[in-house]
């Protein structure tokens, strides 16, 4: 007599009845994991595949940032500097440094401007309200309740 594996005791009259039925659902059951992994693999597939595309669009938009805040920190210094210069000689020098700051500064802004206007369009946000679910048992009204 055949026995069933991972025990010692010979095979039932039931055992045998049910055994293509397990083997069937088993394999319905491997079926069903692969179907769901394949399903979730897709799903992470696309996911990657939509922030790629999202990354590549807002690249020259982030590099125009980057640029306007580099530009403007180093206005920012000019124009301590030109504060710094101009207190302690109140000549020539200080006027430059705050000429060259203040042109650091509207160029920063060009090009943050410049930034700005090539982000891709966002996608438009609905706000919809979700009712919470109200338990059966509170919509009912019970004889001696006033």
């Amino acid at each position: 007599m055949a026995s069933t594996p991972g025990s010692d005791r010979p095979r039932s009259f039931f055992d045998r009845l049910t055994e293509p039925f397990t083997d069937r659902a088993r394999e319905k059951f491997e079926q069903a994991e692969d179907h769901v992994r394949e399903a979730i693999q897709h799903e992470i597939d696309a996911v990657a595949r939509s922030v790629r595309t999202r990354a590549i669009e807002v690249r020259p938009s982030a590099i125009g940032f980057a640029t306007a805040a580099l530009l403007t920190f180093f206005g920012l210094a000019l124009l301590v500097t030109a504060g710094v210069l101009g207190l302690s000689h109140a000549v020539d020098p200080w006027l430059a440094a705050l000429i060259i700051g203040v042109a650091l500064l509207l160029v920063g802004a060009g090009v943050a401007a410049w930034a700005k206007k090539h982000l891709p369009p966002a996608p438009s946000v609905s706000v919809v309200r979700i009712h919470e679910p109200v338990h059966p048992a509170e919509e009912q009204v019970h004889p001696w309740a006033d």
